[in-house]
């Protein structure tokens, strides 16, 4: 396996999305707040995808999060909800991302970074990570407007590198994610975050690692 480009999910793959958790949970008053929030912002994106319409993932994040935030009988202004959200571009990196990242382009690999999330967001996520200036591309899904997992996601960064499926590496920490890269025909890395469990109904990943600092020994 000597991919062309390696494409990485971003939150929860690189970033450590624990203070964000904790901003949600202590807004909520319940450790299960984020657990609740996060998937229901995913699935909520997911549908926007497949009845043909798109809404920026920031939008989405600020509707699901009043939704959820009625289940725990709390009331938020929009500018409070944007104020919690906002950590999310003041994430980390995992300890095992910079150097992993590091090695992987000083090895040649051309590096994608490709997210869910608003362009703007985005940046500013690598930015304050200290990651913007390894990648060779840094893209959201607002520019297909076709959310991860949908196959023209996968099939948009392809064409805009001018690559075949075989020839691009998706990395996710997210089982979603890695089984939509798979059946596009991506080559696969399922890295493994605390928390994240595989969906067993899927194709096996090409590679199950537990740090992006192991990538590069495994092509």
């Amino acid at each position: 396996m000597k991919p062309k480009i390696i494409i990485f999910d971003v939150n929860h793959t690189l970033l450590n999305m624990f203070t964000l958790k904790e901003e949600v949970n202590a807004a909520l008053e319940n450790e299960m707040g984020f657990e609740i929030w996060f998937p229901k912002l995913l699935h909520y994106s997911l549908v926007e995808t497949t009845t043909k319409n798109y809404r920026n993932f920031t939008e989405i994040a600020l509707e699901t999060f009043r939704m959820i935030s009625d289940k725990f009988d709390k009331s938020f202004t929009n500018s409070e909800v944007a104020n919690i959200i906002s950590e999310i571009t003041k994430l980390p990196p995992f300890p095992d991302v910079k150097p992993g990242l590091e090695e992987l382009k000083n090895s040649g690999y051309r590096l994608i970074a490709f997210s869910n999330g608003k362009p703007d967001v985005l940046q500013s996520q690598l930015k304050f990570a200290e990651l913007n200036s390894i990648f060779d591309g840094i893209h959201s899904v607002e520019e297909v407007k076709k959310y991860k997992p949908h196959p023209r996601s996968y099939q948009y960064i392809l064409n805009k590198y001018r690559v075949t499926a075989q020839k691009a590496l998706m990395v996710a920490a997210h089982p979603w994610d890695i089984l939509g890269a798979k059946r596009a025909g991506l080559k696969t890395c399922f890295i493994e975050r605390p928390g994240e469990i595989f969906y067993q109904l899927a194709d096996k990943p090409d590679l199950r690692l537990n740090g992006i600092d192991k990538i590069l020994q495994n092509l």
